[in-house]
């Protein structure tokens, strides 16, 4: 598992990669503790020293866009209950849709993530909705648990047909991208497109109306896994891509444990959802947000 968090070590190299020292640190996140102090509309762990550290490597270090990204992360959690409800009961390795993060990390610091559908589950009709849950609930563990700056991310089109295609609503589309730019917002830094279909302008299409026109800048449709391999090293890679790590299938199963493991932090999510969907407003009256230990 230690492959999938960073040590303390690395993450002060990575600290130092931004001129941030371990003084600097601490005086930001007491600068941030003295903020939210004065913001009783935050839950108390929105003080916890881990959380800060994450939201401010998020926010580049820089407070008031930190602040702002507080803010977001306990708004948008709320946004929308019926992607963040039931994430606990996801199974990565028994789901259709595939989505999971491979141990190491690039020469950049870049985590590699992979987002599909499995082939073995796949049947003509398409949950495309519990797909998106199932992203939003890894990307929400790595963006509270990994260090990592940045995100590369592998789209693969393996086993979708125009049919599958068809069945993806754009509402969860929009929906997935929201709660990204808002709620787990990590540095995507390239999106790899793999096994492209014969309709990838469909796709293309689709990606442009909910991205950025950044992000979107950022996709590259590859024809091969040679092509990949030149955006990912192969020790970055599933043997699956030609890489050097275990099969999607046996890193499946590795991120089952990890689900298993943070079962509490994804049931707590889902109790402040919950709680705040009940109450229709998140920051309507002082203490909408109550205790709620997120780790």
């Amino acid at each position: 598992m230690d492959q999938f968090f960073l040590s303390e070590k690395k993450r002060s190299a990575i600290n130092a990669s931004h001129n941030i020292s371990e003084q600097t640190l601490q005086a930001k996140i007491e600068y941030l503790k003295k903020w939210i102090d004065q913001c009783p509309h935050l839950p108390l762990e929105s003080k916890h020293d881990w959380f800060l550290q994450i939201m401010l490597l998020r926010g580049k270090f820089q407070e008031q866009t930190v602040k702002k990204n507080i803010e977001n992360y306990f708004n948008y959690l709320c946004r929308h209950p019926d992607v963040f409800m039931g994430l606990a009961n996801l199974e990565p390795a028994n789901e259709v849709g595939v989505s999971l993060a491979v141990p190491g990390w690039t020469p950049s610091w870049e985590r590699v993530f992979i987002l599909g559908l499995n082939p073995e589950r796949l049947g003509t009709v398409l949950d495309f909705h519990r797909c998106v849950c199932l992203a939003v609930a890894t990307l929400t563990i790595l963006f509270n648990h990994d260090y990592v700056p940045s995100l590369r991310v592998i789209l693969d089109f393996e086993a979708w047909t125009m049919s599958h295609i068809l069945q993806v609503n754009i509402n969860d589309l929009f929906k997935l991208m929201e709660i990204y730019q808002n709620t787990v917002k990590m540095r995507i830094s390239g999106i790899e497109i793999i096994n492209a279909p014969h309709v990838i302008g469909v796709v293309l299409h689709l990606a442009r109306i909910v991205m950025s026109p950044k992000l979107f800048s950022r996709i590259t449709v590859h024809k091969d896994l040679r092509s990949l391999h030149e955006k990912v090293p192969k020790q970055n890679l599933p043997n699956d891509y030609g890489g050097e790590l275990q099969s999607k299938e046996e890193l499946l199963k590795v991120w089952g444990e990890i689900f298993t493991q943070k079962r509490g932090f994804l049931e707590n999510i889902e109790q402040l959802c919950q709680r705040n969907d009940q109450e229709q407003s998140v920051f309507g009256a002082q203490g909408s947000f109550k205790t709620l230990v997120v780790d």
